[in-house]
């Protein structure tokens, strides 16, 4: 994955797989269960990966757009950076009917096409939102530093060629939890993680 150009046609394949998927059933239907790659920058340091597509990120193929994805843009803002400087993407890229649960083939099925996106883009810090994207990632990166909840930098030797893990919660359970200082917290501490990755 050398060159920039190597990375585009990469990813070029890479997203024309992902439209072309019939790995589960009733999945990847246009307008009801359609599928949209990871987004953004294919140099940036930092990945956040979130559950599964939501229905209006159907419509616009972005990852997080409206809803939860809210408090993500705003986390963004607040690192001083705009959605195209970071890659956006997702455990699940198609979007499971009703907003239900991802089921667990489907996690494992679209395994694959999540860890190719991070082998291109190769961001030193992956945030996880949600326990989807959480074991996906401990799955792919074993030797990963972890950080937990609140974002503080890593200290000492990091493993080479493997990113740091900062696990976060779902932006939409932050939501749901109806709590002012909690969102504005959680904003903050997204937007250190994002500091911090393009500042190494």
């Amino acid at each position: 994955m050398g060159s920039a150009v190597s990375r585009q046609e990469h990813k070029a394949v890479l997203d024309a797989e992902i439209g072309a998927c019939r790995r589960c059933d009733k999945m990847n239907v246009k307008g009801v269960t359609a599928s949209a790659p990871g987004y953004g920058d294919l140099h940036s340091p930092v990945a956040l990966v979130g559950q599964s597509l939501c229905e209006k990120c159907m419509e616009t193929r972005i990852p997080f757009t409206g809803g939860s994805g809210d408090l993500i843009d705003a986390s963004i803002k607040a690192a001083d950076k705009v959605k195209d400087d970071l890659f956006t993407t997702n455990a699940v890229h198609c979007h499971p009917e009703g907003n239900r649960k991802s089921a667990e083939h489907e996690i494992v099925n679209c395994a694959p096409f999540l860890h190719r996106e991070l082998e291109i883009v190769r961001p030193r810090l992956v945030v996880t939102l949600g326990q989807d994207a959480e074991r996906a990632l401990r799955f792919f990166y074993p030797r990963a530093r972890v950080v937990l909840s609140r974002f503080e930098a890593p200290r000492g030797r990091l493993p080479k060629g493997v990113p740091v893990a900062f696990v976060a919660k779902h932006p939409s359970w932050i939501q749901r939890q109806h709590n002012s200082d909690l969102e504005a917290e959680y904003i903050e501490n997204l937007a250190d993680a994002i500091r911090w990755s393009f500042d190494q």
